[in-house]
């Protein structure tokens, strides 16, 4: 490599290391019920997925509460994964959520019947929420 070249290297490779470190890639951030009462941080753009047990058979499925609505987006309906291949195998349910704003605010997940609305949810899923700029 001669010696312009070399000149002409460096500066470009230290361009594209300050980009990546300046705007860091979106990550992804699994929880599951152990993780209840604990703090998430996020960043905006970054993904959050919960993984629960439920049954969609007895009429149950996960949802969010009012409230954090304001700092995450949520990425289509929750999927749902059988444990087994048996009928009315219970499963997990996965929720996905993108941050769309900083902030911070209670997670609260709800595990009810959609076509109960009166009804108080049999369980409840809480983490606190912190999206970063």
């Amino acid at each position: 490599m001669s010696t312009r070249t070399a000149h002409l290297v460096l500066p470009a490779l230290l361009v594209v290391a300050f980009a990546s470190w300046a705007h860091p890639r979106p990550i992804v951030t699994e929880l599951t019920a152990r993780d209840a009462g604990s703090t998430v941080t996020l960043r905006v753009g970054d993904s959050l997925h919960v993984a629960l047990e439920g049954n969609p058979t007895t009429g149950y499925t996960w949802g969010i509460a009012a409230g954090a609505g304001s700092l995450l987006k949520q990425e289509g309906e929750p999927e749902f994964e059988p444990f087994s291949r048996a009928i009315g195998s219970s499963g997990v349910f996965t929720l996905r959520f993108k941050a769309i704003r900083h902030g911070e605010v209670q997670l609260k997940l709800i595990y009810h019947r959609t076509f109960e609305p009166n009804v108080p949810p049999l369980r409840t899923f809480e983490v606190r929420l912190v999206v970063r700029k």
